[in-house]
């Protein structure tokens, strides 16, 4: 979009961030502190370098950093003819990324002291049961036997969930650029429209704006009855899109993200004739995000905001698919999935069970949170929810559009 002028962090915000990273390692006893980002969905090196080249920082307690990449392509183009970005991590260096890390532990002195991994065990969404390659890690533990390395996945998260101002700056925009995509999908909304065609209209509002997706970027389900949820199946799986017809639902999931600070929206169109069990799931729905609105405020847990949400459903006898609420940037505290499944389809699906919280935390001012309550009664669901961040006094809302279900007649 031509003219696009959207903020920028500054020195001042790496200082900080540094500065923390630092408190934080002493509050653990620890003497460097290893950031991977890799394939990870979070990418918590981001959050480190400024910037994500798929590596990793090794984060002395005293020194410079040092910022490992798979590439050296990375490297050289910071010589790049106009390239005059200032750099938050002056140490760049390329080559695989596990004998990278056990050679800057080593060089550190950091053979028998004690020292932090990220991602490990990390609780995010595509990453539950950890992000950092075996052979990665088997490389460093190989190479540093006498080196206490101590898993610091979620306290680490929970640091980074606490944005300050220019990250709120960044969080705004990327919720601007949902609201947007929200927008583009309302106006390409319509039966005869493929699923691809609205694919296209929300990603090109996204990318226009100078923004990027979180993977899975962007999910756009249609129909009567479904509950599958996921990327697009065309072109992997050799399908063609699904056209939408009258009558049915479409949801969506869209993961806009600026300078590593990600927002998601849960776009919902209904086009006519609308089912009037769509409005009363709705109506469920609804109450369901403002008792979330009501619950969350510094102090108070995520497993309370998460049961305050889950009251309506359960005294209106739905179940949910996806969580009701999540953290974002990062996304490590998931809340419940496949609430009160079991009994709907304990039959058909006997594996079928709730997945509860992965962990807790007391939720603390400038945290954002993806509010998607969704209510299923069968096999149909209804979901809405925007992005929310928890303010000094209560929340902030930064979306809209995407909190209620719009009906195309």
């Amino acid at each position: 979009m031509p003219g696009t002028s959207n903020p920028t962090l500054t020195l001042a915000e790496r200082d900080r961030r540094w500065a923390r990273i630092r408190a934080f390692m002493r509050e653990h006893d620890l003497s460097a502190l290893v950031v991977p980002g890799l394939r990870g969905r979070e990418s918590f090196e981001t959050w480190v370098s400024g910037e994500s080249l798929e590596g990793a920082v090794v984060f002395p307690l005293e020194g410079e950093p040092v910022h490992l990449t798979w590439i050296a392509f990375r490297v050289v183009g910071r010589d790049d003819l106009g390239n005059d970005r200032e750099y938050w991590i002056r140490d760049l260096r390329s080559g695989l990324i596990g004998p990278g890390i056990a050679s800057v532990l080593k060089e550190l002195g950091m053979e028998g002291e004690t020292v932090g991994i990220v991602g490990l065990e990390s609780k995010g969404p595509l990453q539950l049961e950890g992000y950092v390659p075996y052979l990665v890690w088997q490389t460093v533990l190989e190479a540093l036997p006498t080196t206490r390395f101590q898993e610091v996945s979620v306290p680490f998260s929970y640091m980074v969930a606490q944005k300050d101002d220019e990250e709120m700056a960044l969080a705004r925009v990327s919720a601007a650029a949902g609201e947007a995509a929200c927008q583009a999908l309302l106006d390409a909304a319509a039966p005869g429209v493929s699923e691809a065609e609205l694919y296209a209209a929300a990603t090109s509002a996204i990318y226009r704006r100078g923004l990027t997706l979180t993977p899975p970027s962007l999910i756009v389900k249609s129909g009567k009855e479904y509950l599958s949820w996921g990327p697009p199946e065309w072109g992997v799986g050799a399908v063609n899109p699904r056209v939408i017809g009258p009558g049915e639902m479409i949801s969506t999931e869209i993961m806009p993200s600026y300078g590593g600070v990600e927002t998601q929206q849960q776009m919902m169109m209904a086009l006519g004739p609308v089912d009037p069990l769509w409005r009363e799931l709705e109506s469920v729905v609804l109450r369901s995000y403002e008792a979330g609105l009501n619950a969350l405020k510094p102090g108070a847990t995520f497993v309370d905001v998460c049961e305050a949400m889950f009251a309506p459903l359960r005294e209106a006898n739905c179940w949910h698919l996806s969580p009701l609420i999540h953290s974002v940037s990062p996304a490590y505290l998931l809340g419940t999935l496949h609430g009160d499944a079991e009994k709907f389809f304990a039959d058909r699906y006997p594996w079928f069970h709730t997945l509860t919280a992965q962990t807790d935390a007391v939720l603390a001012e400038g945290m954002l949170f993806a509010f998607e309550p969704n209510a299923c009664r069968g096999r149909t669901r209804v979901n809405i929810g925007g992005t929310v961040a928890v303010g000094a006094s209560g929340p902030i809302e930064l979306n809209t559009l995407p909190c209620r279900m719009h009906v195309i007649e």
